[in-house]
């Protein structure tokens, strides 16, 4: 790439906005006197550079106080724990705008319920299954609490691939040791090697059957995951839901192993909040069916449920054929009730209710894991840490995915600049 020559003007205001920048990619202070030196010229002190941050972290935590957004969108919270000191983020599930970021001594119900008494209001809150963020979510009196499936779903099928990985190795030990008796031509050998098959080949069918058997349930899991019936286009029963989680549950009680008693704990434990969701969104999609009509909206629900499934798991040929059939009779539904104009506006409202983020606080944890690189780094981390992450992401544009070039701040309602530094007292840069 050719690069632009473009003089600038380097005074107090652009090192600032450098070390201020350099900071907010993680860079350390020690680092940044080198690149301020390297890219500007200039020769600052490591004590200056930690005062400037100083100033840069006062300003970021009367900005973030002074911020008071409340459009009662659905919010998550998560625990981050760095070095040594929990820390709290809190985000709402559509914008990602992070509504508190805090650092505390201690992580009970209390301490969290302080900070969640705070938040605007929201139809409901979603969080991992840590007993002091759902203390704290008790105390604080939120009405909807909804577990996170991700947590369920990820170790459930993570084991059903390592068991799956287990078998095949273990066939091909079999496959292995018969090349081997196949090659042997002695009668000493071909017993040894005719034992050691048999034994293998037991094993395999151990392995197999226990893979089938573990498939089978975890499949019962992630049938209850669906948001919508693809038969009817209503909610799932919660009630049948919860007795086959629980179910599960039990049965794994029995297998031996750490992994397996945990997903029995946390399917017999879970189960109920796992759905606490649907007390959200059945009345959302009961004003939709007063709107356009339930057959209408129903059949659209389920149009949405199948792409879904679809997209989630690959699927065989008579599989994809009985999706694809249900798939049009729901569109002719659709179509009769709606006709074929008013179908794409209904479709656009069911689209975008069903996708907002019903089951759990992924979100948050996805932007904890954009802090959690920045406070590895950090021997020591304080609240003005975090009070600067926390101005950053709010401030600046998304640079890719379906938000890209809106900031959180501006998903909120809220005030946008073209440069958020200059909210915090720094002028734009000047070029010669």
């Amino acid at each position: 790439p050719q690069a632009k020559e473009t003089p600038i003007k380097v005074d107090r205001n652009r090192v600032v906005r450098a070390v201020c920048r350099l900071t907010l990619a993680g860079v350390s202070q020690r680092n940044v006197v080198d690149c301020v030196a390297e890219m500007l010229d200039t020769s600052v002190s490591l004590g200056w550079v930690n005062g400037r941050i100083a100033e840069l972290e006062k300003a970021t935590t009367l900005w973030n106080q002074q911020q008071h957004p409340d459009i009662g969108e659905s919010l998550s919270g998560d625990e981050l724990y760095a070095n040594g000191q929990p820390n709290l983020m809190v985000i709402g599930n559509e914008s990602l705008y992070i509504y508190a970021l805090s650092r505390q001594a201690s992580c009970d119900g209390e301490t969290w319920a302080s900070i969640l008494q705070c938040l605007p209001d929201c139809p409901q809150f979603a969080s991992d299954a840590g007993t002091g963020l759902a203390a704290g979510i008790k105390e604080a009196g939120l009405r909807v609490h909804q577990l996170d499936w991700d947590h369920l779903l990820l170790p459930l099928w993570g084991q059903q691939t390592r068991l799956e990985r287990q078998a095949y190795a273990a066939l091909e030990a079999v496959e292995q040791r018969s090349e081997l008796f196949e090659a042997a031509y002695t009668e000493k050998r071909l017993q040894k090697h005719l034992d050691q098959w048999d034994q293998l080949n037991q094993q395999a069918e151990e392995k197999m059957k226990r893979l089938d058997t573990f498939t089978q349930l975890a499949r019962q899991v992630d049938d209850c995951f669906a948001l919508i019936d693809p038969q009817t286009g209503q909610l799932p029963d919660s009630t049948a839901s919860i007795a086959q989680l629980q179910n599960v549950g039990r049965q794994l009680v029995s297998w031996s192993g750490r992994i397996y008693r945990k997903l029995a704990s946390n399917l017999m434990h879970w189960a109920e909040k796992l759905f606490t969701y649907q007390s959200v969104l059945r009345p959302a999609l009961s004003r939709l069916s007063t709107q356009y009509g339930q057959q209408a909206v129903e059949a659209l629900c389920a149009l949405w449920q199948i792409e879904a499934h679809q997209k989630r798991h690959p699927q065989s040929l008579s599989q994809r054929i009985e999706w694809q059939y249900l798939w049009e009779q729901q569109l002719n539904t659709a179509i009769h009730w709606l006709g074929d104009k008013l179908i794409w506006e209904v479709w656009d409202s069911v689209r975008e209710l069903l996708g907002q983020s019903w089951r759990g606080s992924m979100l948050v944890e996805c932007v904890n894991s954009l802090l959690r690189p920045r406070l590895d780094k950090r021997q020591h981390t304080d609240q003005g840490c975090l009070d600067l992450f926390h101005f950053s992401h709010n401030e600046y544009p998304f640079k890719r995915g379906k938000r890209q070039g809106y900031s959180p701040a501006q998903l909120v309602g809220l005030h946008a600049v073209d440069d958020p530094l200059t909210l915090l007292g720094l002028t734009p840069k000047v070029l010669l």
